[in-house]
């Protein structure tokens, strides 16, 4: 396990016509997220505390004014030393039904019968999440949200993922529940993952959607999660942990905000929708009964009405670094060198088969592959990378002495 430092810089500006409040998720101390620091440009007006959810940030911001937050923390893969003991409350809080974690008497029918055969809370969850990776596809096109939409269409994204564990787990009396945040290293990169509790080993981290990202799957998602986040080449390691390079904003989805948040039905048919259950909500205008469906970090509501609303309105946006400059400045030249490399590669494609350059048919090569070369020995380095890569940089070597000899 290493425990690395790790910076990011969120921010708010009201870009609408009128005011606009804001809920904040203050992140919360977990088994892969430490020694949090959370600093703001603006005092809150209001500071909702909770025992085991996020403490709730409430702004009022005029047009054109700035909420800017710095968030120190250091992250991990899950530290098994960091273990909680829950109460009766908070349990029976991550056993119940809601709009986009539900508990049907379906949905724990199916759980049983997914189950069927082993005994411990840990083998059962496993049993879940390799149901889960092996049923249902990934897919960023949705035409709507819920645990209901995902098992009919079969496919969808980290939420749907995290979510469906979330319901099977509460079937059988699992504690889950579904943590929003983001990959730390990449401008604004919003993920969804999820945690279930096991008696003396705490929350644990489970990501159904990584898990899915098997490499004869989805090559080029691989590659690139590998070059920007560092994920597990062995999928099946996102049940138990992960990579330690993300930050969770909030946990759980249909978060009671408080001042009450009283619907804005006044807005343009353009706004942004989300089908959530079967049902449609103008995201930053209304809620789902006075909840906010998720902090990711923020929920907005704007009080103009706006023709069109950018993600920047309903998000605001967010970058992060390694506070270590030998580690920042690695990441960046890993990122240059594979960015460079493949570009040429690109360049070296349309010289071979458009324009045929002979001087360029060995130059090409002989500039791309070092760049690549290098960004695989800094993904060694650094511990992220994948059998992908690390063939990829065989390869690489092979065809640079190759090349060198032959001049």
């Amino acid at each position: 396990m290493r425990k690395q430092n790790f910076k990011m810089k969120y921010q708010y500006e009201n870009i609408t016509k009128g005011n606009v409040e804001v809920w904040f998720s203050e992140p919360k101390e977990s088994s892969t997220q430490q020694y949090i620091v959370t600093k703001p440009n603006l005092i809150p007006e209001k500071i909702s505390e909770h025992s085991f959810l996020n403490n709730l940030w409430y702004y009022k911001l005029e047009p054109g004014q700035k909420l800017e937050i710095t968030i120190d923390y250091q992250g991990s893969r899950r530290d098994k030393t960091y273990t909680s003991n829950i109460t009766k409350e908070e349990k029976e809080f991550f056993l119940r039904s809601t709009n986009l974690i539900p508990v049907s008497e379906e949905i724990k029918k199916e759980a049983q019968r997914i189950v069927e055969g082993v005994s411990t809370d840990i083998e059962k969850a496993e049993k879940l999440f390799l149901y889960i990776i092996k049923t249902y596809k990934y897919s960023s096109h949705l035409s709507g949200r819920g645990v209901a939409v995902f098992k009919e269409r079969k496919k969808g994204d980290c939420g749907e993922f995290g979510a469906i564990f979330c319901s099977y787990c509460r079937a059988i009396e699992i504690p889950a529940r579904m943590l929003y945040g983001t990959w730390i290293l990449k401008k604004f990169s919003p993920h969804a993952w999820s945690e279930i509790y096991i008696e003396n080993e705490g929350w644990i981290p489970v990501d159904p959607s990584m898990g899915r990202m098997k490499m004869y799957l989805h090559p080029f998602i691989n590659i690139s999660s590998a070059i920007h986040y560092g994920v597990f080449p062995n999928k099946k390691r996102y049940f138990g942990d992960h990579e330690g390079k993300r930050l969770a904003f909030s946990i759980d989805p249909e978060r009671l905000l408080d001042p009450k948040y009283i619907d804005n039905l006044e807005y343009s048919q353009g706004v942004t929708k989300e089908c959530i259950d079967g049902n449609e909500i103008a995201w930053g205008y209304e809620s789902i009964e006075g909840k906010a469906p998720f902090l990711q970090p923020i929920y907005p509501k704007l009080h103009s009405k706006e023709d069109r609303i950018s993600i920047k309105a309903l998000f605001g946006e967010w970058t992060g670094q390694h506070t270590s400059i030998l580690k920042n400045l690695t990441y960046k030249v890993k990122l240059a060198s594979f960015n460079i490399g493949f570009l040429l590669i690109i360049i070296e494609m349309i010289n071979d088969f458009i324009m045929k350059n002979e001087m360029l048919l060995n130059l090409l090569p002989l500039l791309a592959y070092p760049f690549l070369l290098l960004g695989t020995i800094l993904s060694i380095v650094r511990n992220e990378g994948n059998l992908l890569l690390y063939v990829l940089g065989f390869f690489l070597t092979l065809s640079c002495l190759s090349i060198l000899t032959n001049i």
